[in-house]
Order: C-alpha cells, then sequence, then structure tokens
C-alpha cells in the first residue's frame, strides 16, 4: 500500500544542481509503503542508492539498495523492492511489512555526474497502528442438540465472553441481594421465635405457679378438715366424763 505523502519540500543550497527534498510518508504495521524517488533521464540514466539515515556529502549511509541505472546490483533484503521502472528514472523503493523499527529517515542518492550535482532525498516513514474496525457478529447454527433436542448460536467469541461475564456480574449481585433477602428473613423469623419463646415461657410459668397455689389451697384444706375431724372424736370422751361424774353426785345424793 502506497504511503499518504504529508509533507513535500524542496530546498535549493549553495551547491551548483544540488537537490534537495524530504518527505514524508505514513504506513501501517504490517502493511507497505513506496517512498517516492524519481530522477529526469533527458542526459542518461544513472547509478544510485538507498540508505537508511540522512543523506552524507557522499554515497548512502546504511545501504540498503544500490543500482547502476538499469537494474538493482545489491540489495540488503526482499523487504526493500524496486517496483518501477528503473530505466526511466523511477527508483522508488517499496518497504513491504512494516514494524515500528522501520520508522525512521531514509535517503534516495541518485548520482549525477559532475561536481555537486548528486540529487538527494531525504524522506521520513512514520508507522502507525490500523486502526480496528469492529467486527460484526456473525451468527452460524450448529446441530442440534440429541440429549435436549436444542439448537445453540455461535457468535462472535469476545462479545459473547463480554456477555456472559455481564451476565456472571449481573447473577453475582442478584445472588447477593438473594443472599442478604434470606438472612433478613431468617433473622426476622429468629426474631418472632425469640419472642413466641419467651411467651410460651412466661405462659408456662403461670400455669405452674397457678398449679402450685391451687394445690396449696388443697392441701391447706385437707389439713383443717383433719384437725377439726381430730377435735370432733375428743368431744364424745370429756362428755361421758361428764356423765358419770353426774351419776356419782346423784348416788351420793340418794346414800
Amino acid at each position: 500500500m502506497k504511503g499518504t505523502c504529508v509533507v513535500f519540500c524542496f530546498s535549493l543550497l549553495l551547491a551548483k544542481g544540488l537537490l534537495v527534498s524530504c518527505e514524508d510518508f505514513n504506513g501501517p504495521v504490517g502493511g507497505s509503503v513506496t517512498l517516492q524517488c524519481i530522477y529526469s533521464i533527458k542526459h542518461g540514466t544513472t547509478s544510485m542508492c538507498w540508505g537508511r539515515g540522512k543523506c552524507p556529502r557522499s554515497r548512502c549511509n546504511n545501504q540498503i539498495i544500490e543500482t547502476d541505472g538499469s537494474s538493482v546490483t545489491w540489495r540488503q533484503s526482499e523487504k526493500y523492492q524496486l517496483l518501477g521502472n528503473i530505466k526511466q528514472g523511477n527508483v522508488s523503493m517499496t518497504i513491504s511489512n512494516l514494524s515500528k523499527k522501520d520508522e525512521d529517515t531514509y535517503c534516495c542518492r541518485v548520482e549525477i555526474p559532475g561536481l555537486f550535482n548528486d540529487e538527494r532525498h531525504d524522506i521520513f516513514v512514520r508507522v502507525h497502528e490500523e486502526p480496528k474496525s469492529p467486527k460484526p457478529a456473525t451468527t452460524t447454527r450448529s446441530q442440534s442438540s440429541i440429549t435436549h433436542g436444542i439448537n445453540y448460536e455461535h457468535t462472535d467469541y469476545r462479545k459473547t465472553t463480554r456477555t456472559q461475564f455481564s451476565a456472571m456480574i449481573s447473577g453475582t449481585s442478584n445472588r447477593k441481594e438473594q443472599i442478604t433477602d434470606v438472612e433478613e428473613e431468617e433473622e426476622a423469623t429468629l426474631d418472632g421465635d425469640n419472642v413466641n419463646s419467651i411467651i410460651y415461657g412466661v405462659v408456662v410459668l403461670i400455669i405452674l405457679l397457678v398449679s402450685m397455689m391451687i394445690l396449696f389451697s388443697i392441701w391447706k384444706f385437707q389439713k383443717m378438715k383433719n384437725k377439726n375431724k381430730s377435735r370432733n372424736t375428743e368431744l364424745p370422751g370429756l362428755e361421758g366424763l361428764d356423765a358419770t361424774q353426774t351419776q356419782a353426785e346423784q348416788n351420793i345424793y340418794t346414800l
């Protein structure tokens, strides 16, 4: 993919015929970018080189590609290619499989015969992460379950994971609320049971006290009854004794 030119500038230096241009190109990670470098062949083709870093006074630093004007004579790796018509002066270089390590300044140096006639192009390459567009959820129907007779649908993994995670959080919250409600109901039940136990205990205690009072009353009454009965048994003896004394007195008077 050809990079988009962001900045393009030309400046003529003091030396006659020395042309310097600087450009910026952007390329995505994993993609490719073509660094434009074209010269006029009205005076014939010539040798040139590509290097990494700004163009020095002569040749190329960290040389990547070299041509003799008609074909590539040396190349560092297959990553760098000249796909244009070299014989027509198109020596644009394509960098494939871009990574962040490829972000740097590159030098295109066309060796024009004569003193200080070389054309130099400093090109800066920016490598950026390509924005990820959201993928639409795709749904495919699987085979029916033999056991339950249910058709399951397979959706996007990330979307399903987020949904399951949300459902898990929601279920956990609902579970916590249910546990809280159950605990509150249990506490209310325990409180009611405690009140009922206290009332039951008081009632039993009252019944016991009443029963004891009744038993005590019965015992007291029985005791008094027995005492009166004993007194009634002793009274006839005294009356007999009085009768005997009366009879004796009568006998005395009779004598």
